[in-house]
């Protein structure tokens, strides 16, 4: 059909989104049906006074819902009514991923700034641009319990896993050891499969990786990093006491290590205890901001000492060359203004409050330290089993093997309470039902 147009388009926000909306809409209410052909997008846009793009846009977008299709020389069709995926396909609560929804007041943070730059031609410029600032930034985010690095140790990054891959494309040839937990960052085991560096793993204890069991394993093999997650550790969500650091960082020296230390979600635990940078001054320092704001901001940023600093920005730039500048000043803004810091506080008591929940539900199997933006929950049995009949009934969690350096750990899954409330809420009681006893 040619004669269809939206009754009108409604909300404050873009006219292509507008118009995808209300799309959707006739489609849901039964005024435009499968196989009905839209007006040409010359002619929608005459009509509606709007830019042939505005149309085209509007279309490209309600194709990608699923709501169109295109057939070159003939038109834009209504797809066919799509039959809805089964559960196990297509969980409906995902709540294995850790981002921040991204949305709300870190969404109302961002939106001056934009505006800001907008206006202003020369707000950001060429990679380079600005770099001072961005660094004050970088170290501004990351001190903290009396750590105070200075500008000219902090390097941007293009957010976590870039510091982390090129912090061990620096420090650590193929075949080379990499020490850490049993349990450890995802994105470290994909960087060392991708590099061809071994993990190599030590036992933890409640307070974290135990420093006996570090020193013997650099006695007896030959290491070239060591790497830790100290602060709401990545799967479990534990926090290391100062002692530990303290008794790692004196290990490290002794064998004279180089520490990769991971920091991503450490500014929703101001009061954390230095980090090991602070006592063995051969550390690499990780942090950023999009784990704990939102994942459209994928800024890092990187503290290393002068020796170390020209090999970690050579793999740096080999791996992405540079941070977008556009996200760099964004966060910057955030940052230098003290937004970053107020909606990180804001983010931890929301969290609080989910940790509170789980704890409610999932008893003492739950792992919790602090505003945590996940839940370990320990199993007695294979986590397999618990993931798959999870999945049935429509939750994704993300099991052992994710986290696993090593064969034979002890199994549990991790829980996101970083979703939406409603989301977490649902998925929580849904797993307290799972779980055996």
């Amino acid at each position: 059909m040619t004669i269809w147009e939206p009754t009108g388009l409604a909300g404050s926000g873009p006219r292509y989104l507008a118009l995808a909306d209300a799309i959707g809409a006739d489609i849901a209410a039964g005024r435009l049906s499968p196989g009905d052909r839209l007006p040409p997008q010359r002619e929608l846009a005459r009509r509606l006074g709007v830019t042939i793009a505005t149309v085209g846009r509007a279309y490209h977008v309600a194709a990608r819902r699923g709501l169109l299709s295109g057939e070159v020389g003939r038109g834009t069709f209504v797809a066919p009514a799509r039959t809805p995926p089964a559960a196990a396909d297509t969980p409906a609560l995902d709540v294995a991923t850790v981002h921040p929804p991204g949305h709300g007041p870190v969404h109302r943070a961002v939106a001056p700034i934009l505006h800001r730059i907008a206006a202003d031609p020369l707000a950001v410029g060429a990679e380079d641009a600005d770099a001072v600032r961005h660094r004050i930034a970088g170290a501004r985010w990351m001190a903290h319990a009396g750590w105070r690095p200075e500008p000219d140790t902090v390097e941007v990054t293009a957010g976590g896993q870039h510091g982390l891959a090129a912090a061990l494309a620096a420090v650590a040839q193929p075949r080379q050891v990499v020490v850490t937990t049993e349990l450890t960052n995802p994105g470290l085991l994909a960087a060392a499969r991708l590099l061809h560096i071994e993990l190599a793993t030590v036992p933890s204890d409640a307070a974290g990786p135990r420093p006996d069991a570090i020193d013997r394993l650099c006695a007896r093999r030959r290491v070239a990093a060591l790497h830790l997650h100290p602060t709401l550790h990545n799967p479990t969500g534990l926090t290391m006491p100062a002692d530990r650091r303290r008794e790692i960082a004196a290990v490290a020296a002794a064998h004279d290590l180089t520490v990769i230390e991971e920091d991503p979600f450490g500014a929703l635990r101001p009061d954390r205890p230095p980090p090991v940078a602070a006592w063995h001054p051969r550390t690499v320092h990780l942090t950023g901001i999009t784990k704990t704001l939102a994942p459209g901001l994928r800024i890092g940023y990187r503290y290393a000492p002068a020796a170390l600093a020209e090999p970690l920005r050579a793999a740096a730039r080999a791996l992405a060359w540079a941070p977008a500048p556009l996200v760099a000043e964004v966060a910057t803004q955030l940052v230098l203004s003290g937004s970053a810091h107020r909606l990180a506080a804001a983010r931890a008591a929301e969290l609080a409050g989910r940790a509170a929940l789980a704890r409610d539900l999932l008893g003492d199997r739950v792992t919790l330290d602090g505003p945590a933006p996940f839940a370990w929950v320990r199993l007695d049995h294979d986590a397999e089993p618990v993931t798959a009949l999870a999945r049935r009934r429509g939750i994704a969690v993300a099991g052992v093997d994710e986290f696993a350096a090593r064969r034979g750990v002890p199994p549990g899954l991790r829980v996101s309470l970083s979703a939406d409330e409603d989301a977490v809420r649902t998925a929580l009681r849904a797993l307290a039902r799972l779980l055996p006893g």
